[in-house]
C-alpha cells in the first residue's frame, strides 16, 4: 500500500479517503485489500477524483466489480450502455436513477483514462456513448408515457412520425468531456396528429415531450445531474421553437441562416430517437456548409467571433486563471481553424467532412492542406489541452476550463497529466511551460494558415487603381509554397512573398473592359 500511495498522483488524498472507506465501510475496506486488483484502482480514484472518491466510499461494489478480469479492458458501446440502463431504470424514468447510472460508468471511464487503458479519443468517444445511451433510452420512455394518453404521432399518410435529437458541439463530434453541456437541437418529420382518444398536434406533443427530457436530463439530485441541456443552438436561438419540423428546419437553414449556423453543423449527429430524421437535414444542409463557391468572408466571420471570443475570456481572465477552451490557442482555436478549413475545401473535397477534430485534423493532413509540421503540432496541443481540460473537469464533477492558481493545485494538477505529455521531471512549472508552448503554437499556426488561405486579391483596392481578377490557380500555388518555406526558412519565406505580391501585376493579363468575355482557357 505505501508503494502504491507514493506512485499516486495525489498520496495524501488517496490516504485520507482510504481511512474514509475503512471507517465508513470496513468491510469493503477488507475486501479491497484481499483483491488483488482493488486497492490499486481505489487508489487511483481516490487521488484523481473527489467526487468519485465520495462514491466509491458509498458504493464499494461499483470498483468491485471493475477489480474483475478484463472488465476495463474495452469501452462499451451505446447499445450496451442502453441495454443495462433499461434494466436499472424501469418502466418510468426518474432524474436520480438517471444520475447514478451515469457516475457509475464515470467511474469506470476515469479509470480506463488515468490507468492508460483508453487513448484521448477512445476516453472521448466511451463519453459520447454514454450520453447516447442515456438520450435514448430516456427519451423512448418519455413518448411511451405520453403515447398512452395521447396516442402515436402519425403524419397526413399514416405513417409515423418520428423525432430526432440531433447533438451538436463536442456531443456531435463524439468528443464530449466528463462534465458539460450537450448542445441539442429537437426535430420531428412532419405535421400531423396523435392517434388516440384524446389527440393532440405532432408539433404539441413532441413539445411536450421535449420540454419533459430536458428537465429530466437536468435536473439536479443528490448524485449531480445527468447534463446541462443547451438549445440555444436551434433555429432562432432562445426565440426559436423548442421544436422543428423538418421542412421548417430545411426553409431556416435554406433561406435565414446565418453563417456560424451553418458552420456549427458540421458537427450535427443524429443521437437519438428517429436517426433517420436527423439524417435527413443534415443531408440537405451539407451543400450549404460545404459550398464550392464559398468566399473568404465566412472565413473572416468566424475569425472575427473568435476575436470577440478572446475579448471576453481576457476579461473573465482578469478575474480568475487562464481558460484552456477560450484562451488564444485554446481548444476553442483550434475547433474554429478546423472548421474554417473544412468550410473552404469541404466542397471540393469530401474527405475533409468530419465532425470530430482530431480525425478531421489528421484528414486535412491527408489532402495537405496542413503540413506536416502543422499537423502534429495542432493534434499535440489539442491532446494536451483535452487531457487538461480533462483533469480541470473530473476532480469534482465541474464545467470548468479554469486553471488554478494556487501552487499546490497546480503540482497536484502536474502529476494528474498522462504520462508523456509534460516529459521529464513533473512540476507546476513544466506544466505551464508546456501549456505556453502548445498556446502559442496554435496561435502561429492559426494566424499563418487562415492567411494562407486569404486571396491575394482579397483586400481593398484604392480607388485609383483598377482590380484584375486573378486565375483560381494563383492563390494556392503561392500560398502554398509560403507555408512550406515558413517551415524550413523563415525568412526566405517571407521575402518569396513580398516578391509574389509584387510580381503579381506583371504576371497577369491587362485589365478586360465591362463587355469583354473572360478567357477562362
Amino acid at each position: 500500500m505505501d508503494v502504491l500511495l507514493a506512485r499516486s498522483a495525489d498520496p495524501d488524498a488517496a490516504l485520507h479517503a482510504l481511512e474514509r472507506l475503512a471507517e465508513q465501510q470496513p468491510a469493503a475496506f477488507r475486501r479491497f485489500t484481499e483483491i488483488p486488483a482493488a486497492l490499486p484502482l481505489a487508489i487511483a480514484v481516490f487521488s484523481y477524483s473527489r467526487f468519485l472518491s465520495d462514491e466509491v466510499i458509498r458504493h464499494p461494489d461499483w470498483l468491485e466489480a471493475l477489480a474483475q478480469p478484463e472488465a476495463l479492458e474495452r469501452g462499451l458501446p451505446a447499445e450496451t450502455l442502453e441495454s443495462e440502463l433499461e434494466r436499472e431504470l424501469g418502466p418510468s424514468p426518474e432524474p436520480l436513477p438517471l444520475a447514478v447510472f451515469r457516475r457509475r460508468q464515470i467511474l469506470r471511464i476515469l479509470l480506463r483514462d488515468v490507468l492508460g487503458y483508453a487513448s484521448l479519443p477512445e476516453t472521448t468517444a466511451d463519453l459520447s456513448s454514454l450520453a447516447d445511451a442515456i438520450l435514448d433510452v430516456s427519451l423512448r420512455a418519455i413518448c411511451r408515457d405520453l403515447e398512452q394518453r395521447h396516442g402515436r404521432p402519425t403524419l397526413p399518410n399514416g405513417a409515423d412520425c418520428g423525432f430526432s435529437v440531433l447533438a451538436l458541439g463536442k456531443l456531435g463530434g463524439s468528443e464530449l468531456n466528463y462534465s458539460s453541456d450537450i448542445d441539442l437541437m429537437f426535430l420531428y418529420a412532419g405535421n400531423g396528429e396523435t392517434s388516440g382518444k384524446a389527440p393532440v398536434t405532432n408539433k404539441e406533443f413532441y413539445k411536450k415531450a421535449a420540454n419533459t427530457y430536458t428537465s429530466l436530463l437536468s435536473t439536479y439530485t443528490a448524485e449531480g445531474m445527468c447534463y446541462r441541456v443547451d438549445l440555444r443552438l436551434r433555429p432562432d436561438g432562445r426565440l426559436g421553437e423548442v421544436c422543428l419540423s423538418l421542412d421548417g428546419a430545411r426553409a431556416y437553414y435554406q433561406n435565414r441562416a446565418r453563417d456560424w449556423e451553418l458552420q456549427m453543423l458540421i458537427k450535427g449527429r443524429p443521437a437519438a430517437g428517429a436517426r433517420g430524421v436527423g439524417r435527413e437535414l443534415l443531408q440537405f444542409v451539407e451543400p450549404l456548409i460545404y459550398s464550392t463557391t464559398l468566399d473568404f468572408s465566412a472565413v473572416e466571420s468566424v475569425s472575427a467571433t473568435r476575436e470577440r471570443i478572446h475579448e471576453k475570456a481576457a476579461a473573465r481572465r482578469q478575474r480568475s486563471g487562464l481558460d484552456v477552451k477560450l484562451a488564444p490557442g485554446g481548444i476553442r482555436d483550434i475547433e474554429f481553424l478546423v472548421q474554417c478549413l473544412q468550410r473552404l475545401h469541404g466542397g471540393r473535397a469530401e474527405w475533409v467532412r468530419h465532425g470530430g477534430t482530431l480525425l478531421a485534423l489528421s484528414r486535412l493532413h491527408d489532402k495537405e492542406l496542413l503540413s506536416d509540421s502543422e499537423y502534429g503540432r495542432l493534434a499535440s496541443a489539442y491532446t494536451f489541452l483535452r487531457h487538461l481540460e480533462h483533469r480541470l473537469q473530473f476532480d469534482e464533477d465541474r464545467q470548468t476550463h479554469t486553471l488554478p492558481e494556487s501552487a499546490e493545485e497546480l503540482d497536484r494538477l502536474s502529476r494528474r497529466m498522462p504520462a508523456g505529455e509534460l516529459g521529464g521531471t513533473v512540476s507546476p512549472d513544466r506544466l505551464l511551460r508546456t501549456l505556453n508552448r502548445h498556446l502559442e503554437d496554435v496561435q502561429d499556426i492559426y494566424d499563418r494558415v487562415i492567411h494562407a488561405q486569404r486571396p491575394m486579391y482579397y483586400t481593398v483596392a484604392s480607388p485609383a487603381v483598377e482590380v484584375r481578377e486573378v486565375p483560381d490557380f494563383a492563390e494556392p500555388v503561392a500560398s502554398n509554397l509560403v507555408r512550406h518555406l515558413d517551415q524550413k526558412a523563415p525568412r526566405l519565406a517571407a521575402l518569396v512573398a513580398r516578391g509574389v505580391h509584387a510580381a503579381l501585376p506583371d504576371l497577369l493579363p491587362p485589365a478586360r473592359t465591362a463587355d469583354e468575355p473572360v478567357d477562362v482557357a
